[in-house]
């Protein structure tokens, strides 16, 4: 099989699953219902994922890729830094609440994510980091300690807000809060 039939099989089962997790929950959907969803039979399925945590894990790696992807993009947009850090951060944690909008099972995602906690560790390094340089690039002192004070923050605002406008205005908020004095 083609590199490209198999990358748009896993699509098909990841979208499928991610569709179910959402509308039933983790421990609700089975298997069969993310084979019978992506359209192909459990044995073509188990070929590509050995149970369904590893479909999670899947999903879980995909939603990474795409929170540092956005946060990238939007840091390295033209613009003053402390309004080009506040798209990212809000950029960033939005893909998460995008991601879960309106799906009742939010708390137990929000639990069952612990199976990628190394990759959200690593990712949430690499964001720290990330602002760490640039407010170093900017001449900001104790940049370090202020990147993961205003990560931390807004991980903390992202956890309790769901709601995806406002939070871009919360995170934005926060940034131009702890930064501001140095940067504006």
């Amino acid at each position: 099989m083609s590199s490209e039939r198999q990358s748009q099989k896993r699509m098909r089962i990841l979208a499928a699953a991610r569709e179910l997790f959402l509308r039933q929950g983790l421990r609700a959907t089975t298997m069969e219902a993310i084979a019978r969803g992506a359209g192909m039979a459990k044995p073509t399925l188990y070929a590509e994922y050995s149970d369904k945590d590893a479909v999670f894990l899947a999903i879980l790696e995909q939603l990474v890729t795409d929170k540092l992807e956005s946060f990238e993009a939007e840091l390295d947009r033209p613009g003053p830094l402390l309004e080009r850090i506040g798209r990212a951060l809000a950029a960033e944690f939005g893909v998460i609440a995008s991601a879960l909008a309106g799906s009742p099972h939010v708390e137990e995602l929000f639990s069952a994510h612990r199976q990628g906690a190394a990759l959200f560790a690593a990712s949430e390094r690499k964001v720290r980091d990330r602002l760490s340089d640039e407010l170093a690039q900017a001449g900001v002192a104790d940049a370090e300690r202020l990147a993961r004070l205003v990560f931390d923050a807004s991980f903390g605002v992202a956890q309790k807000s769901i709601a995806a406008e406002t939070l871009a205005a919360d995170l934005k908020l926060i940034a131009e809060r702890l930064l501001g004095p140095d940067l504006g």
